[in-house]
Protein backbone atom coordinates (compact mmCIF):
# COMPACT_ATOMS: atom_id res chain seq x y z
CA UNK A 1 0.00 0.00 0.00
CA UNK A 2 1.42 3.98 -0.99
CA UNK A 3 2.16 6.01 1.73
CA UNK A 4 -0.73 7.93 2.81
CA UNK A 5 0.28 11.84 4.53
CA UNK A 6 0.29 11.28 7.99
CA UNK A 7 2.81 8.60 7.56
CA UNK A 8 5.64 10.96 6.41
CA UNK A 9 7.82 12.72 8.64
CA UNK A 10 7.62 16.31 7.13
CA UNK A 11 5.21 18.46 4.86
CA UNK A 12 8.67 18.20 2.05
CA UNK A 13 8.06 14.14 2.57
CA UNK A 14 4.30 14.37 1.86
CA UNK A 15 4.48 16.46 -1.50
CA UNK A 16 7.00 14.28 -2.89
CA UNK A 17 5.26 10.90 -1.71
CA UNK A 18 1.80 12.51 -3.18
CA UNK A 19 3.53 12.69 -6.19
CA UNK A 20 4.00 9.33 -6.43
CA UNK A 21 1.15 8.08 -4.93
CA UNK A 22 -0.64 10.66 -8.16
CA UNK A 23 1.74 8.67 -10.46
CA UNK A 24 0.73 5.32 -9.26
CA UNK A 25 -3.26 5.69 -9.86
CA UNK A 26 -2.60 6.79 -13.71
CA UNK A 27 -1.16 10.65 -13.45
CA UNK A 28 1.33 11.61 -15.69
CA UNK A 29 3.31 13.13 -12.57
CA UNK A 30 7.29 13.07 -13.01
CA UNK A 31 10.28 14.50 -11.46
CA UNK A 32 9.33 18.12 -13.25
CA UNK A 33 5.67 18.20 -11.81
CA UNK A 34 7.49 17.04 -8.48
CA UNK A 35 10.17 19.90 -8.64
CA UNK A 36 6.93 22.57 -9.22
CA UNK A 37 4.84 21.20 -6.46
CA UNK A 38 8.09 21.87 -4.42
CA UNK A 39 8.42 25.17 -5.34
CA UNK A 40 4.41 26.10 -4.39
CA UNK A 41 5.73 24.98 -0.99
CA UNK A 42 8.83 27.49 -0.97
CA UNK A 43 6.14 29.95 -1.78
CA UNK A 44 4.18 29.11 1.24
CA UNK A 45 1.26 28.29 -0.68
CA UNK A 46 0.43 25.01 1.84
CA UNK A 47 -0.62 27.49 4.38
CA UNK A 48 -4.10 28.07 2.78
CA UNK A 49 -5.15 24.45 1.98
CA UNK A 50 -7.69 25.52 -1.04
CA UNK A 51 -4.70 27.25 -2.80
CA UNK A 52 -2.70 24.49 -2.25
CA UNK A 53 -5.08 22.05 -3.54
CA UNK A 54 -5.64 24.22 -6.80
CA UNK A 55 -2.11 24.75 -7.24
CA UNK A 56 -1.00 21.12 -7.07
CA UNK A 57 -4.09 20.29 -9.72
CA UNK A 58 -2.71 23.09 -12.34
CA UNK A 59 0.57 20.89 -12.58
CA UNK A 60 -0.69 17.88 -11.87
CA UNK A 61 -3.81 17.87 -14.32
CA UNK A 62 -4.41 18.42 -18.02
CA UNK A 63 -7.78 17.75 -18.91
CA UNK A 64 -11.12 17.57 -16.87
CA UNK A 65 -10.86 13.39 -16.81
CA UNK A 66 -7.05 14.12 -14.70
CA UNK A 67 -9.08 16.72 -12.57
CA UNK A 68 -11.92 14.54 -11.44
CA UNK A 69 -9.79 11.59 -10.24
CA UNK A 70 -7.01 14.13 -8.58
CA UNK A 71 -9.75 15.56 -6.48
CA UNK A 72 -10.29 11.65 -5.24
CA UNK A 73 -6.83 11.05 -4.81
CA UNK A 74 -5.91 14.38 -2.86
CA UNK A 75 -9.13 13.58 -0.80
CA UNK A 76 -7.57 10.21 -0.10
CA UNK A 77 -3.92 10.86 1.10
CA UNK A 78 -4.22 14.07 2.61
CA UNK A 79 -7.43 13.82 4.13
CA UNK A 80 -6.92 9.45 5.47
CA UNK A 81 -6.99 9.30 8.90
CA UNK A 82 -4.67 7.24 10.62
CA UNK A 83 -7.40 5.78 12.71
CA UNK A 84 -9.44 4.43 10.20
CA UNK A 85 -6.25 2.54 9.20
CA UNK A 86 -6.84 0.66 12.56
CA UNK A 87 -2.88 1.64 13.68
CA UNK A 88 -1.80 2.32 17.28
CA UNK A 89 -3.01 5.98 18.28
CA UNK A 90 -0.53 8.25 17.39
CA UNK A 91 1.78 6.15 15.35
CA UNK A 92 1.70 4.32 12.08
CA UNK A 93 3.72 1.44 10.79
CA UNK A 94 5.79 1.91 7.50
CA UNK A 95 7.82 -0.87 5.91
CA UNK A 96 8.44 -3.26 8.47
CA UNK A 97 9.33 -2.29 12.09
CA UNK A 98 9.54 1.13 11.67
CA UNK A 99 7.32 3.27 13.32
CA UNK A 100 6.93 7.59 12.80
CA UNK A 101 4.58 9.73 14.57
CA UNK A 102 1.95 10.96 13.11
CA UNK A 103 3.24 14.45 11.62
CA UNK A 104 1.29 17.65 11.62
CA UNK A 105 1.55 17.81 7.92
CA UNK A 106 -2.47 16.94 7.69
CA UNK A 107 -2.71 19.87 10.42
CA UNK A 108 -0.87 22.00 7.91
CA UNK A 109 -3.83 21.74 5.07
CA UNK A 110 -6.06 22.14 7.86
CA UNK A 111 -6.79 18.17 8.50
CA UNK A 112 -6.33 16.38 12.37
CA UNK A 113 -4.92 16.53 15.31
CA UNK A 114 -1.93 16.59 16.74
CA UNK A 115 1.00 18.60 18.72
CA UNK A 116 2.67 20.84 16.77
CA UNK A 117 5.67 22.65 17.31
CA UNK A 118 5.21 26.32 18.30
CA UNK A 119 5.78 27.02 13.78
CA UNK A 120 3.61 24.63 12.85
CA UNK A 121 0.87 26.61 15.47
CA UNK A 122 1.74 29.35 13.71
CA UNK A 123 0.66 27.96 10.39
CA UNK A 124 -2.19 26.85 11.29
CA UNK A 125 -3.40 30.18 12.56
CA UNK A 126 -1.97 31.94 9.81
CA UNK A 127 -4.27 29.76 7.50
CA UNK A 128 -7.35 30.21 9.96
CA UNK A 129 -6.76 33.68 9.73
CA UNK A 130 -6.55 33.82 5.74
CA UNK A 131 -10.59 31.59 5.93
CA UNK A 132 -11.65 34.05 8.36
CA UNK A 133 -10.79 37.12 5.76
CA UNK A 134 -11.58 35.54 2.57
CA UNK A 135 -15.14 35.45 3.61
CA UNK A 136 -15.94 38.48 5.41
CA UNK A 137 -18.12 40.95 3.64
CA UNK A 138 -15.59 43.96 1.77
CA UNK A 139 -17.82 46.63 3.95
CA UNK A 140 -17.41 44.84 7.23
CA UNK A 141 -13.17 45.28 7.32
CA UNK A 142 -11.40 47.38 9.58
CA UNK A 143 -8.16 49.09 8.73
CA UNK A 144 -5.97 46.37 9.97
CA UNK A 145 -8.21 43.47 8.58
CA UNK A 146 -7.84 45.25 5.24
CA UNK A 147 -4.32 45.67 5.20
CA UNK A 148 -4.39 42.15 5.84
CA UNK A 149 -6.29 41.25 3.31
CA UNK A 150 -5.00 43.48 0.92
CA UNK A 151 -1.39 41.42 1.13
CA UNK A 152 -3.33 37.91 0.90
CA UNK A 153 -5.41 38.61 -2.08
CA UNK A 154 -2.73 40.16 -3.93
CA UNK A 155 -1.53 36.91 -3.62
CA UNK A 156 -4.40 34.78 -4.65
CA UNK A 157 -5.11 37.24 -7.63
CA UNK A 158 -1.76 36.18 -9.40
CA UNK A 159 -2.42 32.78 -8.66
CA UNK A 160 -5.63 32.96 -9.92
CA UNK A 161 -4.80 34.50 -13.08
CA UNK A 162 -1.55 32.02 -13.58
CA UNK A 163 -3.81 29.25 -13.23
CA UNK A 164 -6.19 30.75 -15.63
CA UNK A 165 -3.42 31.09 -18.39
CA UNK A 166 -2.21 27.62 -17.95
CA UNK A 167 -6.00 26.31 -17.92
CA UNK A 168 -6.24 28.25 -21.29
CA UNK A 169 -3.34 26.56 -22.77
CA UNK A 170 -4.25 23.21 -22.06
CA UNK A 171 -6.54 22.41 -24.73
CA UNK A 172 -3.45 23.11 -27.27
CA UNK A 173 -3.40 19.69 -28.19
CA UNK A 174 -6.99 18.81 -28.58
CA UNK A 175 -9.01 19.02 -32.38
CA UNK A 176 -9.91 17.05 -35.23
CA UNK A 177 -7.22 14.75 -36.33
CA UNK A 178 -5.53 15.62 -39.49
CA UNK A 179 -5.45 12.26 -41.48
CA UNK A 180 -3.21 13.29 -44.21
CA UNK A 181 -0.11 14.21 -41.87
CA UNK A 182 -0.49 11.16 -40.04
CA UNK A 183 -1.16 8.79 -42.80
CA UNK A 184 2.16 10.14 -44.23
CA UNK A 185 4.20 9.71 -41.02
CA UNK A 186 2.92 6.47 -40.98
CA UNK A 187 4.52 5.05 -43.54
CA UNK A 188 7.80 4.95 -41.55
CA UNK A 189 6.21 2.60 -39.07
CA UNK A 190 4.87 0.54 -41.39
CA UNK A 191 1.70 2.11 -41.90
CA UNK A 192 1.03 1.73 -38.27
CA UNK A 193 -0.31 5.55 -37.02
CA UNK A 194 1.82 5.83 -34.44
CA UNK A 195 2.39 9.47 -33.77
CA UNK A 196 -1.49 11.42 -34.76
CA UNK A 197 -1.38 14.95 -35.98
CA UNK A 198 -4.30 17.54 -35.42
CA UNK A 199 -5.73 21.17 -36.56
CA UNK A 200 -6.06 22.13 -33.37
CA UNK A 201 -6.45 25.67 -33.45
CA UNK A 202 -4.15 28.46 -32.20
CA UNK A 203 -6.14 29.58 -28.88
CA UNK A 204 -7.42 33.04 -28.93
CA UNK A 205 -5.87 35.62 -26.33
CA UNK A 206 -8.67 36.21 -24.02
CA UNK A 207 -9.88 39.90 -23.95
CA UNK A 208 -11.41 41.52 -20.79
CA UNK A 209 -13.15 44.43 -20.61
CA UNK A 210 -14.09 45.88 -16.62
CA UNK A 211 -16.48 48.45 -15.70
CA UNK A 212 -16.42 48.86 -12.33
CA UNK A 213 -19.33 51.34 -10.47
CA UNK A 214 -17.92 53.93 -8.09
CA UNK A 215 -20.76 55.66 -6.83
CA UNK A 216 -21.69 56.44 -3.20
CA UNK A 217 -23.37 53.41 -2.93
CA UNK A 218 -20.60 51.17 -3.85
CA UNK A 219 -17.92 53.34 -1.47
CA UNK A 220 -16.98 50.69 0.86
CA UNK A 221 -16.67 48.18 -2.10
CA UNK A 222 -14.48 50.40 -4.51
CA UNK A 223 -11.42 50.55 -3.49
CA UNK A 224 -11.30 46.68 -2.90
CA UNK A 225 -12.59 45.98 -6.48
CA UNK A 226 -10.17 48.69 -7.84
CA UNK A 227 -7.57 46.70 -6.44
CA UNK A 228 -8.85 43.24 -8.06
CA UNK A 229 -8.73 44.91 -11.73
CA UNK A 230 -5.40 46.81 -10.70
CA UNK A 231 -4.20 42.31 -10.70
CA UNK A 232 -5.93 41.74 -13.33
CA UNK A 233 -4.23 44.53 -15.43
CA UNK A 234 -1.23 43.43 -14.53
CA UNK A 235 -1.51 39.78 -15.28
CA UNK A 236 -3.91 39.91 -18.69
CA UNK A 237 -2.34 42.88 -21.26
CA UNK A 238 -5.43 42.31 -23.26
CA UNK A 239 -7.28 44.34 -20.58
CA UNK A 240 -9.39 47.23 -20.84
CA UNK A 241 -10.72 48.81 -17.70
CA UNK A 242 -13.23 51.89 -16.52
CA UNK A 243 -14.72 53.14 -14.06
CA UNK A 244 -18.20 54.85 -13.70
CA UNK A 245 -21.08 56.96 -11.90
CA UNK A 246 -22.47 59.88 -13.80
CA UNK A 247 -20.07 59.64 -16.75
CA UNK A 248 -17.50 57.61 -17.53
CA UNK A 249 -13.83 57.39 -17.60
CA UNK A 250 -11.00 54.86 -19.26
CA UNK A 251 -8.20 53.94 -16.80
CA UNK A 252 -6.50 51.12 -18.59
CA UNK A 253 -3.46 53.14 -19.09
CA UNK A 254 -3.29 54.67 -15.66
CA UNK A 255 -3.01 51.49 -14.23
CA UNK A 256 0.70 50.89 -13.95
CA UNK A 257 2.66 48.34 -12.37
CA UNK A 258 3.28 48.79 -8.74
CA UNK A 259 1.63 52.33 -8.75
CA UNK A 260 -1.74 51.55 -7.26
CA UNK A 261 -1.77 54.92 -4.69
CA UNK A 262 -0.38 57.31 -7.86
CA UNK A 263 -3.43 56.17 -9.63
CA UNK A 264 -5.96 56.15 -6.85
CA UNK A 265 -4.77 59.89 -6.62
CA UNK A 266 -5.33 59.92 -10.48
CA UNK A 267 -8.48 58.75 -10.57
CA UNK A 268 -9.61 60.89 -7.63
CA UNK A 269 -8.71 64.37 -9.50
CA UNK A 270 -10.05 62.92 -12.94
CA UNK A 271 -13.59 61.42 -11.62
CA UNK A 272 -15.35 64.51 -9.88
CA UNK A 273 -18.38 62.03 -9.82
CA UNK A 274 -16.85 59.43 -7.15
CA UNK A 275 -18.70 58.39 -4.76
CA UNK A 276 -22.02 60.29 -6.00
CA UNK A 277 -25.28 59.32 -7.89
CA UNK A 278 -25.44 56.40 -10.60
CA UNK A 279 -26.81 56.48 -13.84
CA UNK A 280 -25.72 53.01 -15.36
CA UNK A 281 -27.64 53.36 -18.88
CA UNK A 282 -26.00 56.87 -19.80
CA UNK A 283 -22.36 55.57 -18.69
CA UNK A 284 -23.30 52.49 -20.82
CA UNK A 285 -24.52 54.71 -23.85
CA UNK A 286 -21.43 56.85 -23.60
CA UNK A 287 -19.19 53.69 -23.85
CA UNK A 288 -21.14 51.96 -26.65
CA UNK A 289 -20.80 55.38 -28.57
CA UNK A 290 -17.58 56.20 -27.76
CA UNK A 291 -15.60 52.82 -27.21
CA UNK A 292 -17.96 50.00 -28.97
CA UNK A 293 -16.73 50.04 -32.04
CA UNK A 294 -12.91 49.91 -30.95
CA UNK A 295 -13.13 47.63 -28.25
CA UNK A 296 -16.03 45.02 -28.51
CA UNK A 297 -15.07 43.58 -32.10
CA UNK A 298 -13.82 40.08 -31.45
CA UNK A 299 -16.07 38.82 -28.78
CA UNK A 300 -14.56 40.03 -25.93
CA UNK A 301 -15.94 39.25 -22.16
CA UNK A 302 -17.13 41.82 -20.57
CA UNK A 303 -17.38 42.20 -16.78
CA UNK A 304 -19.54 44.71 -14.75
CA UNK A 305 -19.05 45.70 -10.91
CA UNK A 306 -22.03 46.89 -9.82
CA UNK A 307 -25.15 46.99 -7.10
CA UNK A 308 -27.45 47.80 -10.08
CA UNK A 309 -28.55 50.73 -7.88
CA UNK A 310 -29.17 52.97 -11.21
CA UNK A 311 -30.80 56.71 -10.63
CA UNK A 312 -31.46 57.03 -14.37
CA UNK A 313 -33.60 56.05 -17.14
CA UNK A 314 -33.88 51.76 -16.41
CA UNK A 315 -35.45 51.95 -19.99
CA UNK A 316 -31.60 53.68 -21.31
CA UNK A 317 -30.09 51.00 -19.15
CA UNK A 318 -32.01 47.61 -20.87
CA UNK A 319 -31.74 49.22 -24.48
CA UNK A 320 -27.64 49.75 -23.77
CA UNK A 321 -27.20 45.98 -21.97
CA UNK A 322 -29.00 44.68 -25.24
CA UNK A 323 -26.43 46.28 -27.42
CA UNK A 324 -23.89 45.09 -25.38
CA UNK A 325 -25.27 41.49 -25.81
CA UNK A 326 -24.96 41.26 -29.13
CA UNK A 327 -21.35 41.83 -29.31
CA UNK A 328 -19.70 41.06 -26.60
CA UNK A 329 -18.93 37.35 -25.99
CA UNK A 330 -19.98 37.14 -22.32
CA UNK A 331 -21.50 40.01 -19.73
CA UNK A 332 -20.60 38.43 -16.07
CA UNK A 333 -22.08 40.82 -13.29
CA UNK A 334 -20.54 40.70 -10.10
CA UNK A 335 -22.78 42.18 -7.41
CA UNK A 336 -21.83 42.80 -3.89
CA UNK A 337 -25.72 43.03 -2.92
CA UNK A 338 -26.09 39.44 -3.85
CA UNK A 339 -23.85 38.30 -1.09
CA UNK A 340 -26.20 39.50 1.50
CA UNK A 341 -28.84 37.04 2.73
CA UNK A 342 -32.13 37.48 1.47
CA UNK A 343 -30.91 39.71 -1.25
CA UNK A 344 -33.69 39.81 -4.55
CA UNK A 345 -32.74 41.72 -7.65
CA UNK A 346 -35.77 44.41 -7.22
CA UNK A 347 -34.17 47.69 -7.85
CA UNK A 348 -35.42 48.74 -11.26
CA UNK A 349 -31.48 49.41 -12.66
CA UNK A 350 -31.00 45.63 -12.11
CA UNK A 351 -34.11 43.94 -13.22
CA UNK A 352 -33.55 45.76 -16.47
CA UNK A 353 -30.14 44.75 -16.67
CA UNK A 354 -30.37 41.16 -16.06
CA UNK A 355 -31.97 39.40 -18.81
CA UNK A 356 -28.90 39.96 -21.47
CA UNK A 357 -26.77 38.75 -18.49
CA UNK A 358 -24.84 35.94 -18.67
CA UNK A 359 -23.16 35.01 -15.64
CA UNK A 360 -24.53 37.36 -12.13
CA UNK A 361 -22.34 36.62 -9.00
CA UNK A 362 -21.83 38.19 -5.90
CA UNK A 363 -18.36 40.19 -5.10
CA UNK A 364 -19.20 40.98 -1.40
CA UNK A 365 -15.57 39.00 -0.31
CA UNK A 366 -12.36 38.08 -1.59
CA UNK A 367 -13.71 34.46 -1.93
CA UNK A 368 -16.26 35.42 -4.59
CA UNK A 369 -13.59 37.39 -6.44
CA UNK A 370 -11.92 34.53 -6.89
CA UNK A 371 -14.84 32.90 -8.24
CA UNK A 372 -14.60 34.71 -11.48
CA UNK A 373 -10.90 32.10 -12.05
CA UNK A 374 -13.90 29.48 -13.35
CA UNK A 375 -15.92 31.68 -15.01
CA UNK A 376 -13.35 33.14 -17.35
CA UNK A 377 -11.84 29.28 -17.46
CA UNK A 378 -14.88 28.84 -19.93
CA UNK A 379 -16.24 31.74 -20.94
Amino acid sequence: MKQQAFQTSSITESVVAFGQYARSHGLNVGIQETQDALRCLNEGLVSDRDTFKYALKTIFCNSPEERKLFEKLFLLYWDTNPMDMQEPKGKTRVQGSLTKKVNASLVMLGRGKTEAPEEEAKNVSGANETERLKHTDLSKLDEMDAALLEEIAKKMFKQMVIRLRRRIKEGRNKGQINLRRTIRRSIGYGGEPIELFRRARKPKKQRLIVLLDVSGSMDKYSYFLLRFIYALRENFRQLEAFVFSTSLIRISKALLPNRLDVVLATISEQVDNWSSGTRIGECLNEFNEKYGKLLLNGSPVLLILSDGLDTGDPALLGREMIKLHKRAGRIIWMNPLKGMKGYAPEARGMKAALPVIDDFRSAHNLESLLELENILAYA
